[in-house]
């Protein structure tokens, strides 16, 4: 993966859309769709792979489908904010089974982390641990989502 910051051209733009809409259309679909030859969409999305502008491809499950139904909004603030105990934290939190998404964020609340559990008793269960591992998290709050509107993760480029 490249240390610099890759240019990104219009037809770049354009196959990023596409790919974050569906991953799983062809390389001549994309192509078609874009105006360029099979072979140059090809090219193209190995280079983006490869400088790490695409990380990775994944597909979104039914909700229906899945064990771990029960999505909860946990605030997380920190009594320290020292950067060895913070960075082990956040690798903690990337990699539980259990956190679909963290972010870092500003104001008065630290982290702020999805959990998806089957049910309060998993998730008593699991934040206790965090608290366990992790004693800089002072409070945390949580926030029980109760309709999941929207699960699409993707940035819009300008394609002009």
């Amino acid at each position: 993966m490249s240390s610099s910051k890759v240019s990104l051209d219009r037809i770049d733009r354009k196959l990023l859309n596409l790919l974050q809409q569906s991953s799983m259309l062809t390389f001549q679909q994309l192509a078609d769709k874009i105006g360029i030859s099979q072979p140059a969409c090809h090219r193209r999305i190995h280079r983006l792979r490869d400088n790490g502008v695409i990380l990775g491809d994944v597909s979104i499950v039914n909700q229906t489908y899945a064990e771990r139904k029960l999505a909860i909004w946990i605030e997380i603030s920190l009594s320290s904010h020292q950067l060895n105990t913070f960075n082990e934290l956040l690798v903690m939190l990337r990699s539980s089974p259990y956190v679909s998404c963290c972010d870092v964020i500003t104001g008065d609340t630290d982290i702020l982390a999805c959990l998806n559990v089957v049910d309060m008793d998993e998730f008593r269960e699991v934040t206790r641990e965090f608290m366990r591992k992790s004693p800089i998290i002072k409070t945390y709050r949580s926030i029980t989502v109760a309709q999941r509107v929207k699960l699409h993760p993707s940035y819009l480029f300008d394609e002009n």
